[in-house]
């Protein structure tokens, strides 16, 4: 009887742990229960004090990964109603919404963080665009759902709650592209002083 290769089992378990370890590490750096906004659409800005325009930032990473700054306005506004501290049922956390895999594959350090979030949103967008040959619903529909499901979908209208999101989307981007009535781009701290201090880098209306 052969004996089992031990190494090559233990080494197959501690690569299928690492992903669930990485994002044990994020998920135990959100705040307390308490300040969590499990509905994003409540408030249009963070409750904490000013510091970090918004504005700044959005048009700062649409420049540089070649985007549209009301396009990334519009999908914060869809996505968290320009909330910072917003986290979803499903654990998306942040202005962009970065799930906790999502946002260690973009070596984000604070996912409540406005600059790392909105750079890694933009970051995912813009290679979703590449991916889908600059479709834009289709990328909206991947950047909502997954790639792999709008893959194996074969388009958006297969997923209804997808098509939504991406018309919520799209209506968005028009009306902020067209010069309507701006969202309030009011400037958010991240969630702890302390982050603040020690953090300088930048990486579903």
């Amino acid at each position: 009887m052969q004996l089992p290769d031990w190494n090559a089992r233990w080494s197959r378990i501690a690569r299928a742990l690492v992903p669930l370890a990485v994002a044990a590490i994020v998920i135990a750096a959100m705040p307390p229960a308490s300040r969590l906004a499990v509905d994003p659409a409540m408030k249009d800005y963070s409750r904490h004090p000013a510091s970090v325009p918004i504005a700044s930032l959005i048009a700062t990473y649409a420049d540089q990964y070649a985007l549209d700054p009301a396009l990334l306005q519009a999908i914060i506004k869809v996505e968290s109603n320009f909330n910072s501290d917003a986290v979803s049922s499903k654990g998306a956390i942040g202005l962009m919404q970065l799930m906790p895999l999502t946002a260690a594959a973009f070596h984000v350090l604070d996912p409540f963080d406005p600059n790392d979030n909105i750079r890694a949103g933009a970051a995912l967008l813009r290679g979703l665009l590449d991916r889908f040959g600059g479709d834009l619903s289709l990328a909206l529909a991947a950047y909502h759902v997954g790639e792999a499901r709008v893959r194996q979908a074969v388009g958006v209208p297969a997923l209804p709650a997808t098509q939504i999101y991406v018309d919520r989307v799209l209506g968005h981007y028009e009306r902020f592209r067209s010069g309507g009535r701006q969202p309030a781009l009011r400037s958010v701290v991240r969630s702890r002083s302390a982050r603040a201090m020690a953090h300088q880098s930048p990486v579903t209306d």
